[in-house]
């Protein structure tokens, strides 16, 4: 196989990882950039599959700093930003009982220290904002107004779109064969038609950045773990000016949504990186939780559902920095659910870190801190993801 081109940097996937890490590059004075996304469009797998929601209070703090510059973003888009992104800030609510209500009075706390608006409400005033609440149990919520739900197809558009303005190259239906190294650095990618010659390969390969690590001889442990969204025939009595609404206790949450509602049952089963196929069992286990969580709204017809997968660490952090064993080889991969809300934030560190920029920070993400962990060790990241 013949070198055709070649490329300062190659970004393996288009979706939010990969794109605003490739937007956040090019506003730093890169050109010299190719994407490559296997898909013949981005957003097919997990940046496309979400529920859409911007969410700032959640229990890792090195997350929430990044969810909240991300939220920022969002408000304050660039005037050169090239396509309108409508961002509802609807709010949410994070109901919570007993340790989990005393957890999230910890994160909310932690929040309005870092300047993000965070109230604790009882629940005579939750249930008078969102009245189908009326019957469920729980000892409190926080309410986090500058939250909401983000148009997530414009929002990736205007990454890409934005950084092609600025030089950056995409190349669809391109899937990588394998990585080059050379003395122990990356100096290619090797796709179906070509090698392309590159000094340093971005992995923002989401379910799949497992797999293209083993290419380059790196190894991070990331698992693609499975989950469902499922969305109601339109409901009367459903007000869209409703922010999303999440029990933290039960692990299920709600948002309007068409006409309808949106649902998911928080649902985690561990699968290789895939075109997920839905489980008709997770129907059952979110009427369950409904009921149980939501019993005002125990009675709605779903109308349709599909699945995502969400990448997550051991440990509940990013992956977001230089391989420690080969050079030239960068994560940013591991998202766990947050992608959305903290796309910008992301990109831009990670845009720092491959340019060593002076605000390069972001070491509790590096790919580094596993190189200790032991084959079989496994802790539970929290579940908050998206």
């Amino acid at each position: 196989m013949s070198v055709l081109s070649s490329s300062q940097f190659i970004i393996i996937g288009a979706g939010f990882a990969g794109a605003a890490t490739a937007y956040h590059l090019t506003r730093l004075g890169a050109r010299d950039i190719v994407i490559l996304e296997q898909e013949k469009i981005a957003g097919v797998h997990s940046s496309g599959r979400n529920a859409s929601m911007i969410r700032q209070v959640v229990p890792e703090s090195s997350i929430m700093v990044l969810a909240k510059e991300g939220a920022d973003f969002l408000r304050n888009l660039p005037s050169d930003w090239p396509v309108p992104v409508e961002f509802r800030q609807n709010g949410s609510l994070l109901l919570g009982s007993g340790e989990g209500w005393q957890k999230l009075l910890r994160d909310a706390e932690m929040a309005r220290n870092l300047g993000i608006e965070a109230e604790s409400w009882p629940p005579e005033r939750t249930k008078n904002f969102v009245p189908v609440l009326r019957e469920t149990r729980f000892d409190g919520a926080i309410w986090c107004p500058t939250d909401g739900v983000v148009d997530i197809h414009a929002l990736l558009s205007g990454y890409l779109k934005a950084a092609v303005s600025l030089g950056a190259k995409i190349r669809y239906g391109c899937v990588v064969r394998g990585i080059e190294l050379a003395a122990g650095r990356v100096s290619g990618v090797v796709t179906a038609e070509e090698i392309i010659k590159a000094e340093c390969v971005i992995n923002a390969a989401g379910p799949w950045a497992a797999e293209l690590g083993k290419m380059a001889g790196a190894e991070v442990p990331l698992r693609p773990c499975r989950r469902h969204l499922f969305v109601t025939a339109p409901l009367s009595w459903v007000d869209p000016a409703w922010p999303f609404v999440w029990h933290d206790a039960h692990g299920v949450y709600f948002r309007p949504d068409s006409g309808g509602l949106l649902l998911c049952p928080c649902d985690q089963d561990e699968m290789g990186p895939c075109d997920p196929p839905t489980d008709n069992a997770i129907a059952e286990l979110l009427a369950e939780k409904i009921r149980r969580s939501f019993p005002g709204i125990a009675d709605v017809a779903i109308r349709k559902n599909w699945a995502g997968l969400r990448t997550l660490t051991p440990d509940g952090r990013f992956v977001i920095g230089w391989d420690s064993k080969v050079q030239g080889f960068f994560w940013v991969a591991g998202l766990g659910g947050h992608g959305v809300t903290t796309s910008s934030s992301i990109g831009r560190l990670a845009a720092d870190l491959v340019l060593k920029t002076e605000s390069a920070r972001g070491c509790e993400f590096s790919p580094a801190r596993f190189a200790s962990l032991s084959q079989n060790g496994r802790i539970e990241p929290p579940s908050s993801g998206l």
